[in-house]
């Protein structure tokens, strides 16, 4: 008879560490893990990009982070430190995010080491399966560890059709060169690949406040009190995505790795466990808006004119997030962006409007284009930082991101962290 892969669902009402600690301690030992924590281990939250204001809700929170150290630390009392790994959101120092996140006070309790993978020194790895790429540089903290945790945050995507869970927390794993490139209608591909390299041997996610209905980075959080403890990261994607409402075979990163043989997909072959049913949190989530939508349904003053390839891991996706920022942090705005038009990909028809941008280097108009003002923000795709920064710059439109502490967190201290890198010939 085939054994089920377990997913453990637990109430946890508030951000308290000592009462996650003791939560995630019972479910280590109901997945019989507690003899197999030993050795190098590292733990990678999601920290994506932190700040107090802009992006509360987007990462691992440290109070929940702290639980985690703690459980950990108990089952494994003679182990080296504990590295904490990590590659924030392409183009900003992690240190920083680090910081915003409250993880260097963490140091104060616990013997830890905290690892930005771009700083940390690298190791490419070969990959037997992968799709895209045919190997991986990340950082020894991933590829040499002996027992790899993922503590993932719980949100909406709307670049990963509708959901962030264990298996996306693998983008984080590269520095930013690999992470960008085929980041575009290769990206569920490309996230599976990494599960060669990146295949958790226990997940326990933060689904305490869970993060839903626009930027994956600026949506807003929403209270669920739950933990989410695995040790398949398909299973434990599969049961998210119906916390979720969402279809798991219909999310083609979740669809891939059941296909390349990680994990069940069916609920009929998940054993679900804990002190919480799933059909009581999906009650609690019924109303959840995981704004994934295609580019040319989204309504606004900024028309969208889309051609092929559809990259909604790309260039269609980021441009949406875009958008969705300003929904999020500045409602007011969006009823007053100025008209333009906006063409992704390669668009066959003539364009008439006032003023035109063109997204991605590999955009174009296939046909007669007349414009008063014409823009192209180039990057396949472009890093969001540059869409805040140019769409500033050529169209006058003021993100919510594009404020004093966060341009000196992406250029000033990005300048800091090459210089520290270069130093310790960490590039």
């Amino acid at each position: 008879m085939n054994v089920k892969e377990r997913v453990i669902l637990r109430r946890v009402p508030a951000y308290d560490p000592d009462f996650i600690r003791r939560v995630i301690a019972e479910g280590i030992d109901e997945l019989g893990m507690g003899g197999r924590i030993r050795g190098r281990i590292t733990v990678k939250p999601n920290v994506v990009m932190s700040h107090p204001k802009m992006t509360p809700s987007a990462f691992t929170r440290a109070e929940f982070l702290d639980g985690l150290l703690a459980a950990l630390e108990e089952r494994a009392p003679g182990a080296p430190p504990i590295a904490v790994a990590e590659k924030c959101g392409a183009a900003i120092p992690t240190s920083r995010m680090f910081r915003r996140a409250g993880y260097y006070r963490l140091r104060k309790k616990h013997r830890i080491r905290l690892r930005p993978i771009e700083e940390s020194r690298k190791r490419r790895v070969p990959l037997a399966k992968g799709k895209i790429h045919s190997s991986i540089r990340t950082s020894v903290e991933i590829a040499d560890r002996d027992f790899l945790v993922y503590a993932p945050k719980l949100k909406t995507n709307s670049l990963t059709q509708g959901m962030t869970a264990s298996i996306k927390l693998n983008v984080g794993i590269l520095c930013d060169r690999e992470r960008m490139w085929n980041h575009n209608y290769n990206l569920d591909e490309k996230i599976v690949d990494l599960l060669e390299v990146g295949r958790p041997d226990l997940i326990v996610t933060d689904a305490i406040e869970i993060s839903s209905g626009g930027n994956h980075l600026t949506q807003h959080g929403r209270p669920l009190g739950l933990v989410i403890m695995a040790t398949n990261p398909v299973a434990h994607d599969a049961v998210c995505a119906h916390i979720l409402h969402l279809d798991p075979e219909k999310i083609d990163h979740v669809r891939l790795a059941h296909e390349r043989g990680y994990g069940p997909i069916r609920l009929e072959d998940i054993e679900i466990s804990g002190d919480i049913g799933l059909e009581e949190v999906r009650e609690r989530t019924k109303d959840v808006e995981t704004a994934f939508i295609h580019a040319d349904d989204l309504r606004a003053n900024i028309k969208i004119l889309s051609g092929e390839p559809y990259c909604r891991g790309g260039c269609h996706g980021v441009f949406i997030d875009w958008l969705y920022m300003i929904r999020d942090r500045k409602p007011r705005l969006w009823d007053k962006l100025p008209e333009w038009t906006v063409v992704i990909g390669k668009y066959k028809g003539d364009v008439r409007a006032k003023r035109v941008m063109i997204i991605g280097s590999c955009s174009e108009i296939q046909g007669k284009l007349e414009a008063r003002r014409k823009g192209r923000i180039r990057g396949c795709p472009p890093k969001h930082k540059s869409m805040v920064l140019w769409f500033f710059l050529k169209a006058g439109v003021v993100n919510p991101l594009f404020r004093l502490d966060l341009i000196w967190d992406a250029y000033i201290c990005l300048f800091f962290s090459w210089c520290r890198r270069l130093v310790k010939g960490r590039f």
